[in-house]
């Protein structure tokens, strides 16, 4: 009776201040284009200083306004009623899939897997049409992204199955320290090994509820029994609701292996299934693709989950949600590999009304990007030393910050050990612009085996005159240097390097692409590669026959002994006991 006489008495001046603040933004924003034209300096500085200066004077309003209700209230008991408490600064779900190409949603222009959250995501909010990864590899990626610098700058976090030295802070450290609850779900900054760090970077786990999926119609099933949703929800539910989150869900699907049948069993037809122009069109082929639609379109499903999650607890207008990718697709020629397939990623942002809809941008982002874009969200200024820059003012304006990048550059080094490479990796760097991709193979006689297993590659492997062409561009050494015309070369399979009607486009492009290499500090081009050679990879147990793939050798011949002495570094520092029972645990359950 009195929750109810309370409700009443506060209702109307709680709408009359929810109204205020409404009427507050529609104001500023209205308010942004006529002082950025009364600013100095050029049209991009105006916009983004007009765009600053206007969000800083709405927060200091909208503080005044909370601040008064607070005085107003402050005596009277809090009543819930069923929301989650409101915060000053917004909250944040980052949503992160496990190799998926940005082609294959419906709001990328896909028919063939079926998406209706996503795209709805999209229609609502913010599209990006050219985003791209540091590197299409799983644990450099995911680094990355958490710290806003480039893979190749993090010394051993810059390849797979590594580690992420604390001396590099990442997004949810940093807001942390702002006060937010910081949680994850399913796979967070992995693979890889935790050695000065207590807890998984993406943050603390939340794994315990599990469902699953399809209940008892598959004996067994390759994808993940953890309901990333309902995990979601039960980090809301134990966690402090007067203060901001930060969380991260980093869905198992689409990576492999997939259960033959789950695509049919969600009613896709392989018959129909569209097969990239450097993949073989045959019936195994289109199956497996099909298997990698099916768990995408799980993915949606707890994505549409999570939303009805925001909607139930009110939180829709306080809460950035953003979609992306860790790599591309888990095929020959795609993930692992700089081609278009491996690289470029979705990305939607979503922001309820705090950011129009159907927008649609083709300006060039980076997977770096996203960390200060998370600080600049919550007022966190982002260190000087991160590569990205936030997308913001893109997502407010619909217009740069500053001037438009006109290229993006990627990298790759050690993905896992495979047979067949002679122990090699296979490093590359690349720059992507808007008409070309240049690729400089630093290996060039270096076989790029290591590929993810599965049906598709073990077609191409068994059939390798089916055709011999294709099987050469997937498996075959490549030129040290490969330009490929992406507008006319969709799938980047016509290698220009050598035609000389490209030789000043190619001879640009190279200079710019060792340039920003050089200013980066990148270790490879600084004559420094054995920082990524001997990265320790832990991908392994403690046994003999299994430590020759650990580190890498380079045709070296080391003992077992040897090879213990090169992760000294490793497990030294938080002793041998510790480190066995972190690897062990860290190897439990799908990487």
């Amino acid at each position: 009776m009195n929750g109810c006489l309370l409700i009443r008495t506060f209702a109307p001046a709680g709408r009359i201040l929810g109204l205020s603040v409404v009427f507050g933004r529609v104001v500023f924003r209205s308010m942004r284009r006529y002082f950025r034209l009364r600013l100095p300096g050029s049209a991009h500085h105006r916009r983004h200083l007009g765009h600053r200066r206007l969000n800083w004077m709405y927060a200091q309003w909208r503080s005044g306004l909370l601040a008064v209700a607070v005085v107003t209230v402050g005596t009277v008991p809090v009543v819930t009623t069923g929301q989650e408490s409101g915060a000053a600064a917004p909250n944040i779900v980052f949503i992160i899939t496990d190799d998926m190409s940005w082609a294959h949603m419906g709001a990328y222009g896909s028919d063939e897997v079926d998406t209706p959250n996503l795209d709805r995501l999209a229609r609502e909010g913010a599209i990006f049409d050219n985003a791209f990864v540091s590197t299409p590899s799983c644990t450099p990626s995911r680094a990355s992204i958490l710290t806003g610098r480039n893979g190749f700058e993090l010394e051993e976090g810059a390849t797979l199955w590594g580690y992420l030295p604390a001396k590099f802070p990442t997004y949810t450290e940093l807001l942390a320290e702002q006060g937010y609850r910081v949680g994850a779900t399913g796979k967070g900054w992995a693979p890889g090994f935790l050695i000065d760090r207590d807890v998984n970077p993406a943050g603390q786990p939340y794994n315990r509820i599990r469902v699953k999926p399809f209940g008892d119609h598959f004996e067994s099933l390759a994808m993940s029994d953890i309901d990333y949703a309902a995990n979601f929800e039960s980090f809301l539910d134990s966690t402090e609701a007067d203060r901001p989150f930060v969380f991260w869900m980093g869905t198992y699907e689409p990576h492999r292996g997939y259960t033959p049948g789950v695509a049919a069993a969600r009613g896709k037809d392989t018959a129909v299934a569209t097969v990239p122009a450097f993949l073989p069109d045959v019936p195994a082929v289109r199956e497996d693709i099909n298997e990698y639609y099916a768990e995408i379109e799980h993915v949606d499903d707890h994505v549409g989950r999570v939303m009805e999650v925001l909607n139930r607890r009110g939180l829709q207008n306080d809460t950035l949600v953003v979609f992306t990718s860790d790599n591309g697709m888990p095929f020959p020629r795609a993930k692992a590999t700089l081609y278009d397939y491996g690289t470029h990623m979705p990305l939607i942002v979503w922001w309820g009304d705090n950011i129009a809809g159907g927008l649609r941008i083709d300006e060039f982002a980076s997977h770096t990007d996203i960390a200060p874009t998370f600080l600049e969200v919550a007022g966190v200024e982002a260190p000087p030393e991160m590569t990205g820059r936030s997308l913001l003012p893109l997502l407010t304006t619909g217009e740069p910050a500053q001037a438009s990048r006109d290229a993006v550059y990627m990298y790759r080094e050690r993905h896992g050990f495979y047979a067949g490479t002679g122990g090699m990796s296979f490093p590359s760097r690349a720059v992507r612009t808007e008409d070309y991709l240049l690729i400089w193979n630093a290996r060039p006689d270096a076989f790029p085996s290591d590929v993810d297993g599965g049906p598709t590659k073990s077609y191409m492997e068994e059939n390798t005159e089916d055709p011999a062409s294709l099987y050469a561009l997937s498996f075959g050494t490549r030129d040290e240097y490969e330009l490929y015309d992406v507008r006319a070369d969709e799938f980047q399979m016509n290698n220009l390097a050598g035609d000389e009607a490209y030789e000043e486009v190619f001879e640009g492009l190279r200079s710019q692409l060792f340039a920003y290499l050089e200013a980066r500090g990148d270790p490879r081009i600084l004559g420094n590669a054995g920082r990524f050679l001997y990265a320790p990879y832990f991908g392994v147990v403690f046994r003999p026959e299994l430590l020759q793939w650990a580190p890498e050798q380079q045709g070296q011949e080391l003992t077992f002994e040897e090879r213990r002495d090169l992760l000294q570094k490793a497990y030294s520092m938080i002793g041998e006991i510790e480190f066995y029972q972190r690897m062990v645990a860290g190897q439990a359950g799908r990487l």
